[in-house]
Order: C-alpha cells, then structure tokens, then sequence
C-alpha cells in the first residue's frame, strides 16, 4: 500500500474509533447522572417544537407554569435538528444524540485539519484522539446538549480564520465570520476566540488592522445577528430563570476571578479532570516546548481561552463551561506525541496506547451515563395517572420529572417566583387556582422541605400510586 493510501486509510480508522466510542448508551433517556437538568431541559425544547410551536426563535421550557413558556437560550440549532429527526423518524433518544455525535465528528474534521497544517502527521492523528478520548468529551459530546455544535462552529472558526491569515482569501474570512456567529450563538464564552483572532491581526497588520474593511465586515458578521437574537429572546421570554443569565451572574464577577487563587484552583483541578491525568503530560510538554515563531496561532489560541476558563468556566462553575480549552489541549498533547517517531512501530505503539487510555477514562466516565430509575419510574407514574394537558406540580428543584413525563407545571417550594406564596398552604392553594392538578413528590421527597410540606399534602390529599412513587390529587381533597 502506497504511504497516500495508508495516511487515508489510517484517518479513516482513526474517525471509525472516535465515533464507535460514543456509541454505547446512545439510546439513554436524558435522565442520566450527568447534566440530567440541562439535557433533559434540551430534550423537551425539542419535543415542544413538534408539540406546541413549530419555530426556531421561539424554544418553550415546561415550567413554571402553563405554556408557553418561551425562553431566553442559546440559538437552537441543536434541538430544532433534533425535532426534525423526532418529526420525520419519531421520538427515539438516540437520534437526539446523534445530533450532538455529528457535530463532534465534524468538529474532529476541523481539529484535524488544523493539527496537520500546522504539525502534520501523526500529530494530527494523535491530536485528535486526544481530543476523542477526554473524559470530558466522551459525555459531554454525546450528551442532549448544545456543546457539541458550539465546539464544531467554534473550531471551524479557528480554521477559516488561520487559513485566512496565511492567504488572505476573503472567502475563507467570511466563513470564519460564519461560524464564529453560530459559534457564539450557541455559547457566548467561544467569544473568547475574538481574542485570538485579534492577537494574529495585530501581529499580521500592526494597529493597521483598524483600516482593513473586511475586518469590520468580520465583526458585524459575527456579532450583529447574536445581538439581535438575544434582543428578540429576550422581548418574547416568558420565563426569567436564565434571562441575561451571563450579565447577572457572570460579568460581575469575571474581573474579581482573575484576583482569586480559588479561581486559578479551581480552573486547575477541573482542566486535569477535563483532560485526564494521562493526558496532562504530554499536553504541559507540548505548551512547555513551543516556540513562537512556529506556533503563535495555536499559542493566541490557548491564551485566549484560558482568560475564558477564569473569566467565565471558573465564575459559574459549571464543568461543561471547560470543555473549549480541550481540542487546544488536544493539539498540544498531539505534537508531544508525535516527537517519538514516525516510524510505524512507533505510531502503532501510540496509537494503542491512547486505546488503552482511551478506555480507562471511559471507565472513569461510567458514572455518568447511569440512568437515574428514580425519576423514570415516577415519570410513569405521573404519565399513568395525568393526561397530557393536565398541570403539574413537581416536589424537585429540577424540573426533569416534567420533562421526562412530558407535562407542564411548577416546582414546589422552591422561594424563586415572587408572586407564588411561601408555605406549603398558601403555595397549593394558589397554585390550585391556577389549575394545577397534581402534585408528584420524588420517593416521597420534596426540594426543601423540614416535614410539614409532605404533612400537610398526606393530610389533604388523595394519594394515587404505591410505595415510594406516587401523586397527589390536588382537586378533589378529602
């Protein structure tokens, strides 16, 4: 076989593996053990397109209260693909994640690319099965969730706008411009990659880089129309949970993150965790080891996330908020590997060692892709004794078990809404006048609760189920 042939024929068994990896559980519920709140939220925004309203700029949420509930969220390009799959094929989990696999794949695509433009191969294969193989990105890039599409615009951002850098082909640029827009649409901290792109203009232009009219073209491409959407979500939102969600509770704290050693902890301890402890050598080595002169674009690159990981990952504490400094990390880990030959003993034995630690992070992965049967089970109950337009209310601060059932309604107990009562009375009596109908507890439990929420609902209200899963009737008290 000619050494055409096999670089093809290797690259090809390379994707083979990344996409055979995230494969198993493909069929899960959105109920597992990791992020169950956010997928199952996902989830449910795209059955509400089928169910309610048919229309990308209008994503509902099944709480708090009857619909609409329309939503201020990130464009939805995830989820309104997912509804075209469930419209055309049904309602089965695992077209729900083979929305967020494709992009993956795609976004491998691009780091590949990348990786070999600037190192070749087998950086470039190394590279991104380092990329596959993350703990962080064997769940999350599977998971009912927008990180997948924001990774794979992300990236394509990166490697039009480098391709633009080296042949100043205005085409290239105005795709980079592209997809740094629905990169940002889907995650606002991939803004951060601007950072990267403005350090490469300055080095190309000088200050100079202010005159160039395609560059001020590239802004408005990228940033006008997430403007308007967050202005328009914002004017039909229904629901204020996660409204401006990034201006109350991120910004304000941003500046004072860069001040705090907790937040250079945290950041640290979750980046290892991200990429895992097999990989954090060779990904140290490779930064350790560059030059500038060689590897300013990928090192603009890294810098820039890194504000991104104190400014923002580190504030909100969210571990799915890490996920864009791993395909950089990739790019490192790959070029340190690729330092210990070419030869094909050499790449056979990298390869399968990055197999083996490929495994064992996906061990370490397992706890995350275990269904929670709680909220299944209790999900069936309320399906079993509730019709579909029937109100609920849920005794969880998450709101997976209407999601799951597929019902509308109100967490309980939960002191967020200032026209909802306190009190386990007051707050039934109230949310009875607004037509709820039930009440499901989860194995008895309700979010906050000392003992007299679940005593007065035993006390007043018919039960309808056994042992741990059951509901209330809250219309016909005894």
């Amino acid at each position: 076989m000619s050494n055409r042939k096999c670089t093809i024929a290797m690259t090809m068994l390379v994707f083979l593996f990344i996409f055979a990896l995230r494969i198993p559980h493909i069929n899960n519920s959105p109920c597992e053990q990791g992020d169950y709140w956010r997928q199952s939220d996902t989830e449910s925004i795209a059955r509400n397109f089928i169910e309610d309203r048919f229309n990308i700029f209008y994503p509902q949420f099944n709480y708090d209260g009857e619909k609409p509930n329309y939503v201020q969220l990130e464009f939805q390009i995830t989820t309104f693909l997912i509804a075209l799959l469930y419209k055309t094929f049904g309602y089965h989990y695992y077209l729900a994640r083979l929305v967020p696999i494709t992009f993956f794949m795609g976004s491998s695509i691009y780091l590949y690319l990348i990786a070999k433009r600037y190192y070749g191969n087998p950086e470039a294969w190394y590279a991104v099965i380092a990329y596959a193989i993350m703990p962080m990105n064997i769940f999350y890039t599977r998971a009912i969730m927008p990180e997948s599409a924001a990774l794979f615009f992300f990236i394509g951002a990166f490697y039009y706008f480098t391709k633009w850098y080296e042949n100043e082909k205005l085409s290239a640029l105005f795709t980079s411009a592209i997809f740094t827009c629905l990169s940002i649409s889907q995650k606002t901290p991939t803004i951060f990659i601007g950072l990267a792109m403005i350090f490469l203009v300055v080095k190309k232009y000088g200050l100079r880089f202010v005159f160039k009219w395609e560059l001020w073209v590239f802004a408005i491409i990228s940033l006008l129309p997430n403007t308007i959407y967050i202005q328009w979500s914002r004017e039909i939102a229904e629901f204020d949970y996660v409204t401006n969600i990034g201006l109350l509770h991120i910004v304000p704290k941003s500046l004072k993150a860069f001040a705090d050693i907790e937040s250079y902890k945290l950041a640290g301890g979750e980046i290892v965790a991200a990429v895992s402890t097999g990989l954090i050598i060779p990904i140290m080595a490779g930064l350790i080891s560059s030059k500038w002169t060689k590897d300013y674009p990928v090192l603009c690159w890294t810098f820039a996330m890194l504000l991104e990981v104190i400014a923002v990952a580190a504030v909100i504490k969210l571990r799915y908020y890490f996920i864009f400094i791993t395909p950089i990390a990739a790019i490192w880990a790959g070029k340190t590997l690729g330092k210990l030959g070419e030869g094909r003993r050499v790449v056979f034995s990298v390869l399968m060692g990055l197999s083996i630690l490929a495994l064992w992070n996906y061990k370490s992965c397992k706890s995350f892709f275990v269904e929670k049967d709680t909220i299944l089970k209790q999900a069936e109950v309320i399906r079993r004794y509730t019709e579909k337009d029937d109100l609920i209310v849920i005794g969880t601060l998450e709101p997976t078990l209407l999601n799951q059932s597929g019902r509308n309604g109100w967490r309980a107990n939960i002191k967020y809404h200032k026209d909802i009562p306190s009190g386990a009375e007051s707050e039934i009596n109230y949310l009875i006048e607004k037509g709820a109908k039930y009440f499901s507890p989860l194995e008895g439990c309700i979010y906050g609760d000392d003992g007299s929420y679940r005593k007065y609902l035993d006390e007043n209200f018919e039960k309808l189920g056994d042992g741990d899963y059951f509901i209330y009737k809250l219309q016909d008290g005894k």
